[in-house]
């Protein structure tokens, strides 16, 4: 086993993690102040919390907070100390959730419950390109292959390709190919010798999470699956990130009843600062109650083997955490934190795109 490396921080000159909190977090909060008719207040809150977080120390919320307690939890030691010296994972965390803050969203009033991307992730289900993207789901074997197993995956990987808040630091390029750097899609194969319980820790609402559903959808239809779990986030989260009312929104875009055999769950710990090792013991207790847990998209990536300055060669299975049930994670790569690749394409990437770790192009599908 190899030392275990340091984590992320927010400060550090030339990392992924100082671009995050300098150059998209700015956007962010514009976009945000401007998707609905907030009153001064809010809006100067915003824009103070953009000021905290770039050259300020991190404040504790605010003591009428429903989560005061579960957040003091996590703390451990950052507020009081400057954004800066924060783990990237923490920071970007407690950054959204103090952006639900700012916008009252817990507080009693007009905006408590309205959430603040609402309208972003309705305009990426609305925009007229999706119906010629899911065009191929008519194409799909009614049987159980190895072919449509892989048209379903990658899909679902390929799905987190941009999700909304990502597309404000890493515009798409819709000229680039796509590149699945590990393929391990034959190992979620194996775990599903008949059917069982599958579960789904889901990451993105709009395109993602179309393609989250359709991939549930051709494993029950096919028999691989009796059950599929989706775990969503209990609250707007990182821009884009599915919650239930996403969920409702994307069968409604899909023109899909509501499958009594796909059920959707939460957790506080979907919108907690930190990793797979803290899971609580109810939810390591629900995600070993599947077969198999697919975890999906960047940050779960990130959770799932830490958040930490790893050499892209480490092995998957000595980085992921151990949750007791086989894990798939599909993700593309939107953040410095890559295992599991070879040493000859992790050369090769270097070389010919210094940016492959977080440009959204390659995809990675690693079991555990």
């Amino acid at each position: 086993m190899r030392n275990t490396p340091g984590e992320l921080l927010v400060g550090t000159p030339g990392r992924y993690a100082r671009e995050v909190f300098h150059n998209r977090h700015p956007t962010l909060v514009e976009r945000v102040a401007g998707a609905h008719p907030y009153p001064a207040a809010q809006r100067d809150a915003l824009r103070a919390l953009l000021d905290e977080s770039l050259t300020g120390v991190i404040r504790r919320l605010p003591d009428d907070a429903p989560d005061l307690a579960d957040w003091d939890a996590w703390d451990r030691g950052h507020f009081g100390r400057p954004w800066a010296d924060a783990p990237f994972l923490w920071a970007e965390s407690y950054f959204y959730r103090r952006i639900l803050d700012a916008v009252d969203y817990f507080r009693p009033g007009p905006w408590q419950g309205v959430d603040p991307f609402r309208p972003m992730k309705d305009a990426e289900l609305a925009d007229p390109s999706l119906d010629g993207d899911l065009a191929w789901v008519a194409d799909l074997p009614a049987e159980p292959t190895d072919a449509g197993l892989a048209a379903v995956v990658q899909a679902a990987v390929f799905g987190n390709r941009v999700d909304l808040s990502f597309r404000m630091q890493e515009p798409a390029d819709p000229t680039a190919p796509d590149e699945l750097l590990v393929d391990q899609t034959g190992r979620l194969r194996a775990a599903l010798p008949e059917p069982g319980p599958v579960c789904v820790v889901t990451d993105n609402a709009g395109r993602e999470i179309l393609a989250d559903l359709v991939l549930a959808g051709w494993l029950l239809d096919t028999g691989l699956a009796d059950r599929v779990t989706l775990h969503v986030k209990p609250a707007p989260y990182y821009v884009s990130d599915a919650t239930a009312s996403d969920v409702d929104a994307a069968r409604a875009r899909l023109g899909r009843a509501v499958d009594p055999r796909v059920v959707v769950r939460t957790h506080a710990f979907w919108c907690a600062p930190l990793d797979f090792h803290d899971l609580p013991a109810d939810l390591v207790a629900d995600l070993r109650g599947h077969r198999v847990v697919l975890v999906k998209g960047d940050l779960n990536y990130r959770r799932l083997v830490g958040d930490r300055d790893w050499d892209p060669t480490t092995p998957f299975a000595e980085a992921a955490v151990d949750l007791g049930v086989p894990v798939v994670a599909l993700r593309t790569c939107k953040s410095e934190v890559v295992v599991g690749v070879d040493r000859t394409t992790v050369d090769r990437l270097d070389a010919a795109e210094p940016r492959w770790r977080v440009s959204g192009r390659h995809g990675l599908v690693q079991a555990r």
